[in-house]
C-alpha cells in the first residue's frame, strides 16, 4: 500500500507488531482491551512484543537515522526512537495520535471519575509511580538504556513517549481541546488524514456497487476487532437485513469477508476486506465504527453520524466522545449495537450536529499544519 508514497519503508527491526501476528493474542485483545483502562495491554505490547526485540528495533533505527537532521516518532515508537536521537544527537518530535492521554488536571486518566484537580493531579503522578513500575517495564527499559550507555536513571516510560524539544497532538482543537495546562512544546494540528493507495481512488466495482442503490451504511471495526471481536460485523449485517438498509464493509481480512459474503443471501450488501474511506464515506449515510483513531478522524470529517463500538480503551474514549459531542452514539457492548445504530439512523439531531461539525473540520489542514511546524523547528534547529 505504501509503495506508491513519496518516501522509502524500512524494516523495524523485528516482525512481532505485525497485524498478522497479533491474531494468536486475539483472546488477550477480546479480555483486557477494554478493562483497567487498558492497563493490561501493557503486558502484551510492551512485555512480549516490545522488550524481547529492543536490540532489534534498536540497531534497525540506529541504521536509519544516523546522519539524519531529525526524527519525527509515534509516541509508542519513541520508547525505543528517543534512545537512539539520545544516542546519535539527533533532535525529535513526536506526532500523537492520542493527544487526549496526556495528563492534565482538568480530566482523569480514563477511565475513572472526575473528582476535581487536585485528584486528577494525584491519579497522573502515580501512573508514573513504583507501583506501576511493573507493568510498564521500567526496569527493562532502564537496563537497556544501560547497555547503550545512555543516562539509565530508573524512570516511567511514559516520559519517553513525549518529546521534550515539540510534541504534535494530531488532531483537531474542535474535539480534543487542548488543556491549559499542557506543556508549551504541545502543538494541536488538527486531524492528518491519509487518502489511501492511489490518492484514495475507488475501485471499479465499489463504484459500481454505490451507483446501484441508496447510500449504505459503512460499517469498518479495525484490525483489532477483526481478529478479537469478528462477530461483529455480522450482528451489523444482521440489524440492517432487518431495517433493509444496504451496508458497505471493510472487513480487514478475507476470510471474514467471504464469510459475510455466504451470509448475504439478500445480495444487498458489498463487502471487501480494503478500499479507502476517503472515496467511500462521501457516498454513505452513517457508519459504525471501532473507534479507531485514523477512521474516527475521518468519519468525524466527512460529516456522518455513527455507532462506536470499541475493542481497546482508547477507542472507547473517541466513543464517549461522540456522545459528547452529539455526534454519535458509543454501543458499550455488542448487545447495543442493534439499538444505537437505529437511534442513529432516526436522530435527524444528530445527523445534523454530525455534519456541521465536519463542515467546520474540512477548513482544516492537519497534514500542512504539522508540516509547517516540522519546518520551523528544522530550521530554528538548524546546524
Amino acid at each position: 500500500m505504501f509503495a506508491a508514497e513519496p518516501f522509502r519503508v524500512a524494516h523495524s527491526g523485528s516482525d512481532s507488531l505485525a497485524p498478522t501476528n497479533l491474531d494468536q493474542h486475539a483472546d488477550w485483545v477480546a479480555k483486557w482491551g477494554m478493562r483497567l483502562g487498558g492497563a493490561r495491554q501493557l503486558k502484551l505490547f510492551l512485555g512480549e512484543l516490545c522488550v524481547p526485540y529492543l536490540e532489534d528495533f534498536y540497531a534497525a533505527l540506529h541504521a536509519e537515522l544516523e546522519g539524519a537532521d531529525l526524527l519525527v516518532s509515534h509516541p509508542a515508537a519513541a520508547l525505543v526512537g528517543s534512545m537512539v536521537a539520545e544516542s546519535l544527537d539527533v533532535p525529535w518530535i513526536d506526532g500523537d495520535l492520542f493527544p487526549m492521554l496526556l495528563a492534565t488536571e482538568t480530566r482523569p486518566p480514563e477511565p475513572l471519575p472526575n473528582l476535581g484537580k487536585r485528584a486528577n493531579r494525584l491519579l497522573w503522578k502515580s501512573g508514573r509511580s513504583r507501583l506501576f513500575a511493573p507493568l510498564t517495564y521500567q526496569k527493562d527499559f532502564a537496563a537497556f538504556r544501560r547497555s547503550k550507555g545512555l543516562d539509565a536513571t530508573e524512570r516511567s516510560p511514559i516520559d519517553a513517549m513525549r518529546s521534550p524539544h515539540l510534541s504534535l497532538g494530531l488532531a483537531s482543537p474542535r474535539y480534543v481541546v487542548p488543556a491549559p495546562d499542557w506543556p508549551e512544546s504541545i502543538r494541536m494540528t488538527g486531524f492528518t488524514m491519509w487518502e489511501g493507495p492511489d490518492g484514495g481512488a475507488l475501485p471499479d466495482d465499489v463504484a459500481q456497487f454505490l451507483d446501484a442503490g441508496d447510500p449504505p451504511v459503512l460499517v469498518t471495526l479495525g484490525t483489532s476487532a477483526a481478529s478479537a471481536a469478528p462477530e461483529r460485523f455480522e450482528a451489523a449485517m444482521d440489524v440492517l437485513d432487518e431495517l433493509g438498509i444496504r451496508g458497505i464493509f471493510l472487513t480487514s481480512t478475507t476470510e471474514i469477508a467471504d464469510r459475510l459474503t455466504a451470509r448475504d443471501l439478500s445480495g444487498r450488501h458489498g463487502i471487501w476486506p480494503f478500499v479507502s474511506l476517503s472515496a467511500v464515506l462521501p457516498r454513505c449515510r452513517a457508519a459504525v465504527q471501532s473507534g479507531s483513531h485514523g477512521t474516527n478522524a475521518m468519519v468525524l470529517t466527512a460529516g456522518l453520524a455513527s455507532v462506536t463500538s470499541p475493542v481497546l480503551f482508547d477507542q472507547v474514549w473517541h466513543g464517549k466522545r461522540q456522545e459528547q459531542l452529539g455526534t454519535g452514539v458509543w454501543a458499550k457492548k455488542p448487545a447495543r449495537l442493534a439499538e444505537a445504530l437505529r437511534r442513529v439512523l432516526a436522530d435527524a439531531d444528530m445527523q445534523d450536529a454530525a455534519s456541521r461539525l465536519g463542515e467546520a473540520l474540512r477548513t482544516e489542514d492537519g497534514v500542512a499544519t504539522a508540516s509547517d511546524e516540522i519546518e520551523r523547528f528544522l530550521i530554528s534547529n538548524s546546524r
